[in-house]
C-alpha cells in the first residue's frame, strides 16, 4: 500500500580513512537488502532498501554532507565537507568525502578519528509509489528515495529521548495508548507550570510555533504526540 511522502532518517556504521591526512570520510550511508526493524513515529515495521532505490535521486543531485543533520549549535547547517564520490554498488549507497580544514569542523574530525563518532545517518523522502508494503503493512520495501543530506552523527537516526517515547507508544494497542496519553496530558495540565509560573502547555501556554493538535492529544507537546504513517 502506497503512503504519502514523509521525511525519514536512517543510519549505519561508517569508517574514516586512516591513511593520508585523516580528512577523508568514507563508508556506506545505506545497505541494500538488509531488513531493519523501525520503531518510530512512522510506525512499527520491518524495512528493506532495494538495489537501485537511490539511482534517480543521485542522477538529479548530490546530497549535502552535514554533521548531525545540521542541528549542532556550533557547526549549524553549513556543510562540513565536500562529497567526492557517492554511488550505488552491490552492497549499498557508498560515500567518500573530504572534510573541510577549519576550526569549526576540526572537533568533528577529531571525534571521528578517535572513534567517538561511528554512525552515519542520511535523510531521505520516499515519493508516492516509491515503496511497497506487504504482510498487512508490517513490511516495507523502499524502491525509490530522494536523498537530501547525509553525514556523521553522535546519536544515529533519532534523538534518544524522543525515540524512546515514540517507541513505547508504538508498542501499545490503541486503547492503551490513548489512556496513557490522556493520563500524561492531565499531569501536564495540573503539575507542570513553567519557570515563569504560567500554566503548562496543556492549559493554554507554550511556544506559538509548537502548538498542540486539537482533540484527544491537546495536552501533549507536539513532538510527543504519537503519529502513525498515513495510509
Amino acid at each position: 500500500m502506497s503512503r504519502a511522502p514523509s521525511m525519514c532518517v536512517r543510519s549505519v556504521d561508517f569508517a574514516s580513512d586512516s591513511s593520508g591526512d585523516g580528512r577523508t570520510l568514507e563508508g556506506y550511508a545505506a545497505i541494500f537488502g538488509s531488513p531493519t526493524r523501525i520503531r518510530s513515529w512512522e510506525g512499527d515495521f520491518e524495512e528493506t532498501i532495494a538495489r537501485g532505490a537511490f539511482a534517480r535521486s543521485l542522477a538529479e543531485r548530490t546530497p549535502v554532507l552535514q554533521y548531525d543533520h545540521g542541528k549542532d549549535a556550533r557547526v549549524g547547517s553549513v556543510p562540513i565537507g565536500a562529497i567526492d564520490e557517492v554511488r550505488e554498488d552491490d552492497r549499498g549507497l557508498y560515500v567518500r568525502a573530504r572534510l573541510y580544514d577549519n576550526p569549526v569542523v576540526e572537533p568533528v574530525r577529531q571525534a571521528i578519528a578517535g572513534k567517538s563518532i561511528r554512525g552515519m545517518s542520511f535523510r531521505f523522502e520516499v515519493p508516492a509509489g516509491g515503496d511497497v508494503w506487504t504482510d498487512r503493512d508490517t513490511k516495507r520495501e523502499i524502491r525509490d528515495a530522494d536523498v537530501h543530506e547525509l553525514g556523521p552523527v553522535v546519536f544515529p537516526a533519532y534523538d534518544t529521548t524522543t525515540v524512546t517515547v515514540r517507541s513505547l507508544l508504538a508498542q501499545l494497542d490503541p486503547g492503551e495508548r490513548d489512556a496513557l496519553v490522556r493520563e500524561v496530558a492531565e499531569l501536564l495540565r495540573a503539575d507542570l507550570p513553567d519557570l515563569a509560573g504560567r500554566p503548562a502547555l496543556g492549559a493554554g501556554g507554550g511556544d506559538s510555533e509548537q502548538r498542540p493538535r486539537s482533540g484527544a492529544f491537546s495536552g501533549l507537546p507536539y513532538d510527543l504526540i504519537p503519529r502513525r504513517a498515513p495510509r
